[in-house]
């Protein structure tokens, strides 16, 4: 219990540091802050103190609940869009960075027992990579690379990280783990935000070219 409180509040850690960075991209705009601040509170209130999923809830019933909060986290997005579309692409991708500590911390819960080993691995190996590819993909266009193929392909990875992700909790770990684990404030909040930082950056490839 010690080592899950520990976990749940470097999860929380770690997207608040997110949140912060997304702000300082943003330049603190108060749309942005409002939007990400509202949101990370209400995920934690709703899935780490509430805990409103069902305890019966099915593989595919969580599935699809996941699918639709990506979806609805993009009404998040919209009125952000302007300002992230000016964005240069390496800012775009440094928060991915963030994948790396998230990464990390899905190992250290599979080593604890947490949540099953062989998946805690695989999540974390996944982030860690989709970290590393977007960070230093990140560096090279903030010194004049185009690199138009690598921004689709590493942006494309990073969202099959995530679907994999998310596939193996709501079908492979979810009767291990349950509906009250906290790797649902990751899927919730910072997995969406991942998402739709990829879209942009996708989407920002296809309108300079």
């Amino acid at each position: 219990m010690e080592h899950y409180t520990l976990t749940t509040f470097y999860i929380i850690a770690m997207e608040i540091f997110l949140t912060l960075t997304l702000l300082k991209i943003l330049k603190f705009n108060k749309k942005a802050s409002f939007i990400f601040t509202a949101w990370l509170v209400t995920v934690v209130i709703l899935f780490e103190v509430i805990k409103v999923l069902p305890i019966d809830l099915s593989s595919m019933s969580l599935f699809a609940i996941v699918l639709m909060g990506v979806g609805a986290s993009g009404l998040l997005f919209y009125p952000l869009r302007k300002e992230l579309l000016a964005l240069p692409q390496e800012l775009l991708l440094l928060p991915q960075a963030f994948r790396m500590f998230f990464g990390a911390g899905f190992i250290v819960e599979a080593v604890f027992g947490i949540m099953p080993s062989s998946y805690g691995v695989m999540d974390g190996i996944l982030h860690i990579t989709t970290a590393f590819l977007a960070t230093t993909l990140a560096i090279y266009i903030a010194r004049g690379c185009a690199c138009i193929k690598s921004l689709i392909l590493v942006n494309l990875f990073g969202l099959l990280d995530i679907v994999i992700v998310a596939a193996g909790i709501a079908f492979m770990i979810l009767p291990d783990i349950g509906t009250g684990h906290n790797v649902f404030l990751a899927v919730f909040f910072a997995a969406p935000v991942f998402i739709w930082l990829h879209l942009f950056s996708l989407l920002k490839v296809y309108k300079s070219n």
